[in-house]
């Protein structure tokens, strides 16, 4: 016996179904319509809405995340930049401790991560320049150091708010999508009882309904040994 699709079923599939439910329906007329509009037709005007929303949504993350990677990626060798500079103007030790202070491990503690909280992270580098924590720099490049990182900063906390709101509205449109399917196959389930309530036959309602088969069951044998 055929099944509605299941509700954790593929999100797009789910869909699918409702959509070639509705068509089949219309195409049969009847009770089989207005039975389909009745339950299904406020499911796919908010799929539309939705696919509509994300689309938009789409078209404006893209801009901003490109725009974010591209000032990440200047931030990231500004950062290397002043740490070049510095180690340059200190004789390229081999090792010294307190520009491992300014740099602890190198730039990565700066670079990688989140990128989000990269502006905060620089910002601390800023404070340690300005503080002349190493007592073999000059106050005067450590100053212009810390000049050229905060700037760097500033653009990329700039670029940082429009590329997260983008996410963070993708990432609730695709949740609201994935509930709405939810909501899709249990008015396809609906549908079918009301199908079957009004004297329909099975193999005429999965003429209009996607059957989908239940999953197998049944428990493989131990062997024999």
């Amino acid at each position: 016996m055929g099944q509605v699709i299941r509700k954790d079923g593929s999100v797009d599939v789910i869909f699918e179904d409702v959509q070639v439910t509705r068509e089949r329906a219309v195409a049969r007329g009847g009770v089989f319509q207005d039975l389909a509009e009745q339950r299904l037709g406020p499911v796919l005007a908010m799929v539309s809405h939705v696919d509509a929303e994300i689309a938009q949504a789409e078209a404006k993350a893209g801009p901003a995340l490109a725009a974010l990677a591209a000032e990440n990626d200047r931030a990231d060798k500004v950062i290397g930049k002043v740490s070049d500079d510095l180690w340059n103007a200190l004789g390229r030790p081999a090792l010294d401790p307190y520009l491992n202070l300014l740099f602890p491990g190198g730039i990565a503690p700066y670079t990688d991560g989140d990128v989000a909280a990269q502006p905060r992270r620089m910002d601390l580098l800023v404070s340690l320049l300005r503080s002349h924590v190493h007592p073999r720099l000059p106050a005067e490049p450590c100053d212009a150091a810390a000049n050229a990182v905060e700037a760097a900063a500033a653009s990329l906390r700039a670029r940082v708010e429009p590329s997260m709101a983008a996410r963070t509205q993708l990432d609730m449109l695709g949740r609201v999508r994935s509930a709405l399917a939810r909501t899709a196959q249990m008015e396809l389930a609906n549908l079918k009882r009301l199908y079957k309530g009004h004297g329909l036959r099975e193999v005429d309602i999965h003429e209009v309904i996607p059957a989908r088969s239940r999953p197998s069951t049944k428990k493989t044998a131990p062997p024999v040994g």
